[in-house]
């Protein structure tokens, strides 16, 4: 059954969908939806979809009457916010952004380290980038937004939680499993390519952060924090 996102749903008993909406073409040209087919909606507001049958398809417009309503979990209940060193392209902070909704990170932060590429984000680029989070939470049955930002300057000072970040180098780190994690409010603090510099490592030790290291290769930055969320979350 194909999801949705719709922003104005507010548990709206029948739905109305005009042709000018992306959803009326995606049932109708690329679905090739029926009269009587079910469809989900969601809002972000909670853990809640909405099941609707299409009760009418004409020329410009769909009508679909609420069936049922579900509600779900399939919210972890580990808060996971991931720090994100700006790659060298934008197909990767793409790539990001679509798998992490998928392994459902809370919200993103991508932030200039000393090693990250000169890249401009655009408004356009930020609009691209939220439709692909849309479209990642519809694939992926998420019913919660994770919050998208791009910060100019890393400030530690008031970012609150257990905070890791992650290095190729060994020494006073630890392994993910050596973790005694008391709290499930953590941040993560992934590298750019060419790894954090060394003053970024002294200002994450100034500020308590704990060191990981998660083995003797190297992964990329685009796939070093596919491997901490899977671990955490099954931890």
């Amino acid at each position: 059954m194909q999801r949705f996102y719709y922003p104005t749903l507010n548990n709206l008993e029948i739905i109305s969908v005009k042709d000018k909406n992306e959803i009326f073409h995606q049932l109708t040209k690329v679905l090739r939806s029926k009269i009587w087919d079910d469809v989900i909606f969601f809002d972000w507001n909670n853990y809640i979809d909405h099941i609707y049958t299409i009760d009418s398809i004409e020329k410009n417009n769909i009508i679909l009457k609420l069936k049922e309503k579900i509600t779900k979990n399939s919210e972890n209940n580990i808060n996971l916010n991931l720090y994100q060193s700006l790659p060298n392209k934008q197909e990767k902070i793409e790539f990001i952004i679509q798998k992490w909704v998928e392994i459902w990170y809370n919200n993103f932060y991508f932030f200039k380290s000393d090693r990250s590429q000169n890249i401009k984000i655009t408004e356009n680029k930020i609009e691209r980038f939220k439709k692909i989070i849309i479209e990642a939470s519809e694939q992926s049955w998420r019913n919660i937004v994770p919050q998208l930002f791009f910060i100019e300057k890393l400030s530690l000072e008031n970012i609150k939680w257990e905070n890791l970040y992650f290095h190729t180098d060994k020494t006073k780190a630890k392994k993910l499993k050596e973790l005694d994690i008391k709290s499930w409010k953590i941040n993560i603090f992934v590298w750019p390519e060419w790894w954090f510099s060394e003053k970024e490592t002294k200002i994450f030790e100034k500020n308590n952060l704990t060191k990981i290291n998660l083995w003797d290769y190297i992964l990329r930055t685009e796939t070093t924090w596919i491997v901490v969320g899977f671990y955490l979350m099954q931890s």
